[in-house]
């Protein structure tokens, strides 16, 4: 770094050069804040995390996705969520950190994962984690998984999007339906589906017309607008087969009982409502508004009207999984189910 060229400008020229040595690799986060106190639960709980590509909350209906739709009703749905951002990465660092999607350069920088999942690891959990991109695009083996072993990682990359989901979906239940002995286990799964240019096969079609040929070189995004968010629905559509695919297995398997399940959006998808198509270009309701669902054993049914945010996941699973810290030695969320409520919500 230099001084010379401001320094002139001035009216100062210094007399010699000074140089100055920057170690950046022994720069360090303050992050947790403290040590975290962790207490094996007095019963181990699975963990089924279940993320949407750019799955926006109005896709959530009966008629698009009536098996997840169903599920919300059973359980505990979030009327106002937001994402910590408009796009994957920041989306998904909100999630799984609480904290602010800016956060993540510095984090991916020391390979930093969240102290969730460290404390899952300190637990003895198994991990079963799935995605239908990539898990070094964006950079997720280098954050949030970054100490997980590249064995419990599986990628499936061959195939349209709703042929890796399905294989994924049908490899997380093959997982699910095999003992697994004493130790509790996570599975994740990070659908593509829902990404443009959205993903389905012909018989998950219940929105006509759709823009058959999504090609970004020669279409007219503006005046082909309704065609193309058909798609995004009969995607939605799909994606919801895959998801009831899932909770089918656990309920088979007898395992709600003892699993907590979260499904969301990393995070929206606009359809030119405020001038834009797609994500990470505008902070609008469209792009940064995702459902939330949250089956946790023994919390019975509501739905939560005030607004919450991605930040606030962590704080709420963390104390049932043994962490006895209060949310802010480690996130800059609050329990989705406690007495404080927000004004305002961040979005990076």
């Amino acid at each position: 770094t230099t001084l010379h060229s401001l320094a002139r400008t001035f009216g100062y020229t210094p007399e010699k050069k000074i140089k100055i040595n920057l170690d950046l690799a022994a720069a360090q986060l303050a992050y947790p804040l403290v040590p975290l106190r962790i207490e094996m639960p007095k019963k181990k709980m699975n963990l089924v995390w279940l993320v949407a590509e750019s799955w926006r909350d109005d896709m959530l209906t009966p008629e698009i996705m009536p098996e997840t739709w169903r599920f919300a009703q059973e359980n505990q749905s979030f009327a106002h969520h937001y994402s910590g951002g408009n796009g994957t990465r920041m989306g998904l660092f909100s999630m799984f950190y609480g904290l602010y999607g800016s956060y993540w350069f510095p984090f991916l920088g020391l390979q930093q994962s969240p102290v969730f999942i460290d404390t899952l690891q300190q637990l003895g959990y198994q991990f079963n984690l799935h995605t239908s991109q990539s898990f070094s695009y964006p950079e997720l083996d280098k954050t949030i998984f970054s100490k997980i072993s590249r064995s419990d990682l599986h990628e499936v990359s061959e195939g349209l999007g709703w042929e890796r989901d399905k294989k994924n979906a049908e490899e997380i239940v093959e997982f699910l339906q095999k003992g697994k002995g004493d130790a509790p286990f996570m599975v994740f799964m990070f659908f593509e589906s829902t990404h443009a240019r959205y993903y389905f096969p012909p018989e998950s079609v219940i929105r006509k017309p759709y823009m058959e040929d999504l090609n970004y070189a020669v279409m007219d995004a503006k005046s082909h607008i309704v065609e193309i968010k058909n798609r995004d629905i009969n995607a939605s559509h799909y994606l919801d087969s895959q998801i009831g695919k899932i909770l089918e297995a656990l309920k088979r398997q007898n395992l709600m009982e003892d699993t907590t399940v979260i499904i969301t959006g990393d995070h929206g998808e606009e359809f030119m409502e405020k001038g834009y198509w797609g994500h990470n270009s505008s902070f609008s309701e469209e792009q940064t508004r995702v459902p939330l669902i949250l089956h946790i054993p023994g919390k019975g049914v509501g739905r939560v009207e005030h607004m919450t945010s991605h930040l606030d996941i962590v704080p709420t699973l963390a104390p049932l999984f043994g962490v006895q810290n209060p949310p802010e030695d480690y996130s800059l969320g609050m329990d989705l189910f406690g007495s404080k409520t927000r004004d305002y919500t961040v979005i990076t």
